[in-house]
């Protein structure tokens, strides 16, 4: 039985996800504003920075600020998105969805072939090396 809380987590999630492509789509979007383009790069700079309100290393604390504030900032940027703009990169960001498991499986296909010519060739390498 899977208990609540981790499908809660799990709905947090897929919601944050969805709101990461929506933005995603927003940040190419020609008549996406250009205050909500400024936000979302404030937001991402803030993400990657080292510099946070409450630093990364205090146990328990440091990733309290980025996990409480990326959602909220995303939330709060797809909310100032014009409805046109939003709809439309909804439906971009569905679209997406959709072609997502094939270029995974595209992605896992090449890693497995490199993976399949470094075994041939390491093995041919020992072959040749042991002579």
């Amino acid at each position: 039985m899977v208990p609540s809380g981790l499908l809660r987590w799990w709905g947090w999630l897929k919601v944050f996800k969805n709101n990461a492509l929506i933005l995603y789509f927003a940040w190419k979007h020609p008549r996406t504003p250009i205050v909500v383009k400024v936000m979302l790069l404030a937001l991402i700079a803030y993400i990657i920075s080292p510099v946070d309100i409450l630093p990364d290393y205090l146990p328990l604390f440091g990733f309290a600020d980025d996990a409480v504030l990326a959602p909220a900032a995303m939330f709060y940027l797809i909310n100032l998105l014009p409805e046109t703009v939003r709809t439309e990169c909804q439906r971009e960001s569905e679209r997406w969805k959709r072609r997502a498991p094939l270029i995974l499986g595209l992605i896992v296909l090449f890693v497995v072939a490199w993976v399949a010519l470094i075994i041939i060739g390491v093995k041919y390498l020992w072959v040749y090396l042991s002579r």
